[in-house]
């Protein structure tokens, strides 16, 4: 009997979860939408290079700048809270796109987009900390990359097409329709968090603060602005560089898909993998490989077609690094800071995004292929380091101190804090 309620204890495809995981692929479909359209359309309406790379700018600065903020009321005010107020909030945003024909009105317009944005991953990812068993926290964050992902393999594709024939404003309506939805899903289905217990003075100010930057979060914080700055480099430059290459809008879109696809398979997988085994090889695999795929977009002879191939083992790769750098943090991170923690790893994944957005739009002039070459070096060298055994230590340090016996949220409480 005790395996058996053992074994019900351990699941994570309970009815709320599920919910979770349908909530956020809805919510990234109305994301994907738009994603490649963003920079094109401010094309259209006269924005220069600067300017369309100053809008992904002051999504990626607006949104490091709220992260601590949203952070803290993530965990003072209930994860669901803020997750529905920031679905909401981009769907309105998705709609303020259509009047807008000042390049100067597009970038606050994405400013705000960046906090809306800081205001639905965290918490989403704090909520499945809460609620996924401890010992497969890897497999839950890799289901919501998956879901999330499910979203970039549809919406592009379908957003680039749309566009390509019916023009912009109707791809900006039908974004915010899902996202609207999703925030009604939230108010619905998800739990509410019970009240947080109160804390000693002791745990307060310069100890709460430390305990969000011990040493192995500073590193899981590095690894992934290392990671992202390959996604700031996809913001900014991916849709003018396929169309530099001879890219029509729906093979733009199709690229977005084939990078998507093997993500919505291999994240969880690779996520149930390292919870078992450890994070530390699957993410060197990944994060080599991504050096060795980006180097390959570099060369100037690549056509359209074989980027948009290449794209397969892109996503492989991605979702096997990002699953296990999802784990690494789940291990070290303070249970009772979940939101926090999420926040400054999602901020983290912002400077990365920032600078990979910055410098690609301004190497780009200089030769399409010049930022790739950059980010394979920086893969490379991420790789070389990690290989030190002070680093690698990090990551076997994290398993030795993870409890097996340390038992999350049941489907009768789903609704109160985290035992730990």
């Amino acid at each position: 009997m005790r395996q058996l309620l053992k074994a019900k204890h351990d699941s994570i495809y309970t009815p709320t979860v599920l919910m979770l995981i349908l909530i956020v692929g809805v919510s990234f479909l109305g994301l994907g939408f738009v994603m490649p359209l963003r920079a094109l359309y401010g094309r259209e309406i006269g924005a220069s290079s600067a300017e369309i790379g100053l809008m992904t700018g002051s999504f990626l600065l607006a949104g490091f700048l709220a992260s601590p903020a949203v952070g803290w009321l993530a965990d003072r005010f209930g994860y669901k809270n803020i997750l529905w107020l920031g679905l909401l909030s981009h769907a309105l945003l998705m709609l303020a796109y259509i009047p807008v024909q000042n390049p100067l009105l597009l970038i606050g317009l994405r400013a705000l987009e960046g906090i809306a944005s800081i205001s639905v991953l965290p918490p989403t990812r704090a909520l499945m900390n809460t609620l996924a068993p401890r010992t497969r926290q890897g497999e839950a964050l890799g289901l919501l990359s998956a879901a999330q992902t499910t979203g970039i393999l549809i919406g592009p594709a379908v957003g680039a097409v749309l566009a390509s024939q019916t023009g912009y404003t109707l791809s900006f309506i039908i974004a915010s329709i899902p996202l609207a939805l999703a925030a009604i899903a939230t108010i619905i289905y998800l739990p509410s968090q019970g009240k947080r217990e109160k804390v000693s003075s002791a745990e307060s100010g310069l100890l709460r603060f430390s305990g969000l930057f011990t040493r192995p979060l500073v590193l899981v914080y590095t690894l992934q602005i290392v990671l992202m700055i390959t996604n700031g480099v996809v913001m900014s430059i991916w849709s003018l560089y396929m169309l530099d290459h001879g890219a029509t809008l729906p093979l733009i879109g199709l690229s977005y898909t084939t990078f998507a696809l093997p993500i919505i398979f291999i994240a969880p997988i690779s996520g149930r993998f390292s919870d078992r085994y450890g994070r530390y090889w699957p993410f060197l695999i990944g994060l080599s490989l991504t050096g060795v795929i980006f180097y390959i977009y570099s060369l100037p002879s690549i056509t359209a077609w074989a980027i948009v191939l290449i794209s397969i083992p892109e996503g492989a790769v991605t979702a096997i690094a990002r699953s296990a750098l999802d784990g690494l943090l789940a291990d070290v991170m303070p249970q009772e800071m979940k939101g926090k923690a999420q926040a400054n790893f999602t901020a983290a994944g912002l400077i990365g995004n920032l600078l990979g957005a910055t410098v690609s739009g301004l190497l780009y002039g200089f030769s399409p292929g010049l930022p790739f070459f950059i980010e394979a070096v920086i893969c490379v060298s991420a790789f070389l380091v990690l290989l030190l055994p002070a680093f690698a230590r990090q990551f076997y340090v994290a398993r030795q101190k993870f409890p097996d016996d340390n038992i999350l949220i049941t489907e009768s409480d789903h609704a109160q804090p985290e035992r730990v």
